[in-house]
């Protein structure tokens, strides 16, 4: 056999192994009884990439499946007939399926449809949806999360991810719910809006979509989400890479509906035309209060990490009150930095909100703060207990009885203790502490007028018991302590009865008044003894040795 018949042989049976077709049964489970199924794929089978002209058959409520002919590899991908319903496997990307071999599996599952995702099938935590362009002619797939106890007749605040298409939407999303928790109320609770960019620097440099981008922001985005949700008016925008460029090209211009700015690595050239725009935008702007954040990883390139700075400079030489500023370095790379920044970022950009720094004392913040939150961030929120727990230490160390007066009004006025204001107990609590002894006596008193109409305050009264009995003493009231006991014993339950009676018997005997009743009160006390928090054998004996 000569060389070119072995060649020719070759060339025939690597042509017989490319191009032979294997017969293959390709099966679907999908997601809704009444799915109408098509196959569409990289060769004439498949129906060459035509999304409604290869129909799976039947075969059960959520079972589909067609036999063809295929040459491998085969890649191919399920719709509903049109490629806005495409069958998603996969998400966010959805890669094309394939088939390599005969021996390749070719049983998939259909999660759920591209034209109405449902997110519980992908096991996402936040929604999914699209916004159809005009400007950008093309439909923008949008990640939402919404708060965990969304109420439509409450205002949120709304963050702006660029970028979504990368783990940063993640990022934001978890770092806005934790902080915003009740427990830790670092910021406000707000919905996160990432925006999924495919080409994202064409959306962020094109000269032609850049715009557009920003005209989608502004014109169509944005108005969309107010239209859907339940919004503050207070919109921020985190952005990393170009995306954190792209925030100054927002912030300069006119019509920037954003007041909050993350930026994460940003970049500015040396001969950049925004440098005075920037200083000029730094010097002469009027409007709400601007916030901007820019975090520098001391890891990136010399150009990125430099940029912050040099902004800060252009800042410094064109400072302003309405436009708060901060530039922050960190030990992080490109990448890290979106953790390592996002964290101070969104605590700067809701500085003014729980923020009790900005209010000396409890009368400022009662007087300004609503109305400051209002202003900044479009919310309305009232108090908390947690905001005033500093007030009160205050209070207490400078033995200030009018603020603490006062404080007693304003948790009352906002039933900021258990949905009402403070019980007579620790009313009395926090005169004791500062050293006003007939106003604890007063308020314990009123304290055993409640006892009924309080279910915890029983316990509360008797675990505080000793303060009242100090006070009663340093104002040289012996019986009338005595008479209170006596009184708070009987509206006590049982339960307190032994302890009360151990503390008549202590300040009678000790005090050698009323010592007939004080000698009763010791005789029921060791007639009764059990284990206890303020007495054992020990005490009843010294009290005996007083008689």
């Amino acid at each position: 056999m000569n060389k070119k018949t072995i060649l020719f042989k070759i060339a025939f049976f690597i042509s017989i192994a490319i191009y032979s077709q294997t017969t293959q049964t390709i099966k679907v489970i999908v997601p809704n009884k009444t799915d109408e199924v098509y196959i569409t794929g990289n060769q004439e089978s498949l129906g060459n990439w035509t999304p409604d002209r290869v129909k799976l058959k039947r075969t059960s409520d959520f079972e589909r499946e067609i036999e063809v002919s295929l040459t491998f590899p085969a890649e191919f991908k399920f719709t509903k007939g049109s490629w806005n319903s495409e069958g998603i496997i996969e998400f966010p990307n959805n890669p094309n399926l394939e088939i390599q071999s005969a021996e390749s599996s070719s049983n998939f599952t259909v999660k759920t449809w591209s034209d109405n995702l449902d997110t519980r099938a992908l096991d996402l935590d936040y929604d999914i949806q699209y916004v159809d362009s005009k400007l950008m002619e093309t439909k923008r797939m949008l990640k939402i999360s919404l708060p965990q106890n969304y109420n439509p007749s409450k205002k949120y605040p709304v963050v702006y991810v660029t970028d979504a298409q990368s783990d940063n939407f993640d990022v934001v999303k978890s770092y806005v719910h934790a902080l915003s928790r009740k427990q830790y109320t670092v910021i406000p609770e707000s919905i996160v809006v990432g925006v999924y960019q495919q080409q994202r620097n064409d959306d962020f440099y094109a000269s032609k979509t850049g715009q557009f981008f920003a005209e989608f922001l502004t014109q169509e985005l944005i108005p969309y989400i107010d239209s859907k949700y339940s919004t503050s008016g207070f919109n921020a925008m985190v952005g990393h890479s170009n995306g954190a460029e792209y925030n100054h090209i927002m912030m300069l211009r006119e019509d920037n509906p954003f007041r909050g700015f993350i930026c994460l690595s940003t970049y500015l050239k040396e001969n950049d035309e925004n440098k005075d725009r920037l200083a000029d935008f730094f010097k002469n702007y009027q409007g709400k209060n601007i916030y901007y954040f820019i975090a520098n990883g001391l890891q990136d390139p010399p150009s990125r990490y430099k940029a912050g700075g040099a902004i800060d400079s252009i800042y410094q030489k064109n400072t302003n009150t309405k436009i708060l500023f901060a530039n922050n370095d960190f030990k992080a790379n490109h990448q890290t930095i979106v953790t390592e920044g996002l964290l101070d970022g969104l605590k700067f950009i809701y500085q003014d909100y729980a923020n009790i720094d900005n209010y000396p004392t409890i009368i400022d913040l009662d007087k300004n703060y609503i109305t400051n939150i209002k202003t900044n961030y479009g919310i309305n929120e009232g108090f908390t207990f947690e905001m005033i727990e500093a007030y009160y230490n205050d209070i207490i160390s400078r033995k200030s009885k009018k603020e603490w007066e006062y404080l007693i009004g304003f948790i009352e006025n906002n039933g900021l203790w258990f949905g009402r204001g403070l019980d007579q107990v620790n009313i009395g609590n926090g005169y004791y502490n500062m050293g006003f002894y007939p106003e604890t006596i007063s308020s314990f008193n009123k304290a055993i007028d409640d006892i009924e109409d309080i279910d915890f305050l029983q316990l509360v009264f008797y675990a505080n018991i000793e303060r009242p009995i100090n006070s009663y003493i340093h104002e040289g009231n012996i019986k009338e302590c005595i008479s209170f006991l006596e009184r708070g014993r009987a509206a006590l339950s049982e339960e307190y009865y032994l302890g009360l009676t151990y503390h008549i018997a202590k300040v009678s005997l000790q005090n050698k008044l009323s010592v007939n009743k004080g000698k009763q009160a010791l005789a029921y006390c060791k007639a009764n003894f059990n284990k206890n928090r303020f007495f054992n054998q020990d005490d009843l004996k010294k009290l005996e040795e007083l008689i």
